[in-house]
């Protein structure tokens, strides 16, 4: 890791390193200290099926069905992470202009890879009716993230990436 890396570029190069179909954003709000990873997932209805959309809006054969979710990091010494926890699919918080752990970012993105797979086909059989699911919506396996960051080497643990300085 560059010496000059901070947890914007480094979290935008996780990003980019997932094999994923759909999108993935990153928002960064410098007066609240927080960064958001935005997801979105894209299928399109089979024939025949109806399906809302998390806009209440019906979708039925072949439109695309689309589906969002967000993680949060925020910096814990400006914002409570409870207050936020129901609105994200995961919350991180950072210790200020310190930063965030690399063994959890890596920790995250190692476990968001198979999670946005999983959810990817999830949201396929929801859409086409092979699901008995009444509503799709990702969730966070805290256990699969535990242990994703117990794999994590000590050297990971031991490095901060420091919030950016713009």
């Amino acid at each position: 890791m560059a010496k000059d890396t901070n947890m914007l570029d480094y979290i935008g190069d996780k990003m980019d390193a997932l094999d994923f179909d759909g999108d993935l954003d990153l928002n960064w709000d410098k007066e609240a200290h927080v960064f958001e990873v935005e997801l979105t997932m894209y299928v399109d209805a089979a024939a025949g099926f109806e399906v809302e959309d998390q806009d209440g809006q019906t979708v039925t054969d072949g439109n695309e069905v689309d589906y969002s979710d967000a993680i949060l990091f925020y910096d814990e010494t400006r914002l409570n992470g409870a207050d936020y926890a129901d609105n994200y699919l995961a919350t991180f918080g950072f210790a200020g202009k310190k930063g965030i752990e690399q063994a959890k970012v890596d920790a995250l993105f190692s476990y968001l890879q198979e999670l946005l797979d999983d959810g990817q086909s999830d949201l396929f059989d929801f859409v086409d009716g092979t699901s008995d699911a009444e509503t799709f919506e990702l969730t966070f396996d805290q256990a699969k993230f535990d242990a994703a960051y117990a794999a994590q080497p000590a050297a990971a643990k031991a490095t901060a990436i420091p919030y950016p300085k713009y």
